[in-house]
């Protein structure tokens, strides 16, 4: 990571230099600056161990996804409904149970963040979503 990302200490400060960066031919850095502020809003969630972080990262990524597609910023809503109701590592369950999820892995593979999507959290910690099914 580029040390002028890396000393951006705020999620909205990361999308005004990605925007900068991207006026500014530089591709590269914008696309680690939205790596960058998906890592620091995941820090802010709450989150009890690593699968959750990884989760809750994973679900601000997705966030991401949305926006690049859409071209304007967008919540991932139904996702955090899910969280709210039933947890961090049930929520990521259902969304890859119930839903395919080709469009936003795309959008993911562009932003470079493919490591941070829903099936890279269940390939990471098994054991939590085998607890999850458990349960």
């Amino acid at each position: 990571m580029h040390e002028l990302v890396a000393r951006i200490n705020d999620p909205e400060k990361c999308y005004v230099f990605a925007r900068n960066a991207i006026r500014k031919g530089h591709p590269e850095l914008a696309t680690q600056a939205y790596r960058r502020a998906v890592d620091l809003r995941a820090e802010q969630h709450d989150a009890a161990t690593d699968a959750e972080h990884a989760a809750a990262r994973a679900i601000f990524a997705y966030e991401e996804a949305l926006t690049h597609a859409k071209g304007k910023r967008t919540r991932a809503t139904g996702t955090w409904q899910l969280v709210n109701r039933h947890g961090l590592i049930a929520a990521i369950s259902k969304r890859l149970r119930s839903r395919n999820s080709d469009e936003t892995a795309v959008a993911l593979r562009e932003l470079g963040m493919e490591d941070y999507s829903f099936e890279a959290v269940r390939t990471a910690y098994p054991e939590a979503f085998e607890q999850q099914l458990a349960a």
